[in-house]
């Protein structure tokens, strides 16, 4: 995965959101915009258009931080905080996830998004996790993504095993969620893309002991 076309593409992202905030802040409705949504699908807080900039212009500096600052990470260490892949991968989620926030916020803020707010960051989390489960099976041990545990870190086997087993659980439960979203009522369908969520990371720190405590090359864990 090449590093450098990553992060020309992160710093174009970034751009296009702090021209986004710039135009939400400068055309938006003076009218009350929706910020936050309850379990229904009700709003539950208002805000003003500089509030919806403003966190447009967080996911942008957010995007700039993924693309530019996990290089820095290494600074003053004889070896790399995480290889060049992992901080791409890192890289590519953040900024997408940042991006699908942006877009939503500018959506409501327009008008654009009515009754679709809980679609959109439906999809936009399948693809997320379809993203991140075609690679978290590959990755090698590092302080940024992947299931990190004591087990995990004691015992290589446990880190490959537990890992493989929540980048298939994510990459199924993403693809399932892309497809299930046009006909899915919300807020049901967050609701059980959080659960499998919680599930997946459950199960695979359960496995990352299991097969720690079966290792006979792990390392003593207390």
């Amino acid at each position: 995965m090449n590093r450098s076309i990553v992060r020309t593409a992160g710093a174009a992202a970034a751009t296009a959101q702090i021209a986004l905030a710039l135009y939400v802040a400068q055309f938006g409705p003076t009218s009350p915009i929706p910020m936050h949504f309850d379990l229904a699908g009700e709003v539950d807080r208002w805000g003003t258009r500089g509030e919806a900039a403003f966190v447009i212009g967080l996911m942008a500096g957010l995007s700039m931080i993924s693309t530019f600052g996990l290089e820095h990470l290494s600074l003053g260490r004889r070896t790399p905080v995480a290889s060049p892949t992992i901080m791409s991968l890192t890289t590519i989620v953040v900024v997408a996830v940042a991006s699908g926030v942006s877009v939503l916020m500018a959506a409501v803020a327009f008008g654009l998004a009515a009754g679709g707010a809980a679609l959109f960051s439906h999809l936009t989390i399948s693809f997320a996790l379809t993203g991140i489960g075609a690679y978290l099976g590959k990755v090698a041990p590092n302080p940024l993504i992947g299931v990190r545990t004591p087990w995990t870190f004691a015992s290589r086997l446990a880190w490959d095993k537990s890992n493989r087993l929540m980048g298939r659980l994510f990459f199924w439960g993403g693809l399932a969620g892309i497809i299930a979203a046009p006909f899915t009522p919300q807020p049901a369908g967050l609701q059980a893309l959080a659960a499998g969520l919680l599930a997946a990371a459950g199960l695979a720190v359960f496995e990352s002991w299991r097969v720690w405590r079966d290792d006979p090359d792990r390392a003593a864990w207390s």
